[in-house]
């Protein structure tokens, strides 16, 4: 529980890397997103414009994408700068401190990337190698191409998700060895 509620000394330390990974996560989101849009616009303007509604200023379309791409991944990187500003911050050895985030941020960051190029390597074949014919339900809207880059960006987005989470995960048992290895040391 100690990881989850802070002790009020170390919470100022953890503040900096909860603006860092809310930042690095939602630039993520904004450049995923630009990438996503060109190979499906209908992806955004079928699904995630009105998915994301309350935040159309009535931008130019690539900037709208911007925005969602932030709004979508913002959180991603805020949670994961507190949980590991939790488990790192819980020692008061502070020495490697800025490393060890940045080591819990990249792993993520690389996990979300790898699997969602993962992501599109899988859609691509299912979609154009095989010839899938159905993608949640969305078929009965689009067909064809439209359809299959749909699909393929659906893929990458889930994927992408995924792999955050597997790096999340990766990232923390990674670190908690780190810290339990120091702790036992001293």
């Amino acid at each position: 529980m100690n990881w989850i509620v802070p002790r009020v000394r170390n919470v100022r330390k953890i503040l900096p890397y909860l603006l860092y990974g809310t930042v690095l996560g939602g630039l993520y989101g904004m450049m995923h997103d630009q990438i996503s849009y060109t190979i499906s616009r209908e992806y955004f303007t079928d699904f995630k414009f009105h998915q994301f509604r309350y935040a159309d200023f009535h931008l130019p379309e690539r900037l709208f994408v911007g925005i969602i791409g932030f709004l979508a991944t913002w959180w991603v990187g805020f949670f994961a700068g507190w949980f590991l500003g939790r488990i790192r911050f819980f020692s008061d050895d502070f020495t490697t401190a800025h490393r060890d985030m940045l080591q819990g941020f990249t792993i993520i960051f690389c996990c979300a990337v790898g699997a969602g190029i993962l992501g599109g390597v899988v859609g691509y074949l299912n979609f154009y190698v095989f010839d899938a014919q159905e993608f949640m339900g969305f078929e009965k809207q689009f067909s064809g191409t439209t359809l299959k880059r749909f699909a393929i960006v659906g893929t990458i987005h889930n994927s992408g998700y995924a792999g955050g989470l597997i790096g999340f995960i990766v990232a923390v048992i990674l670190l908690k060895r780190k810290m339990k290895r120091c702790n036992g040391n001293t």
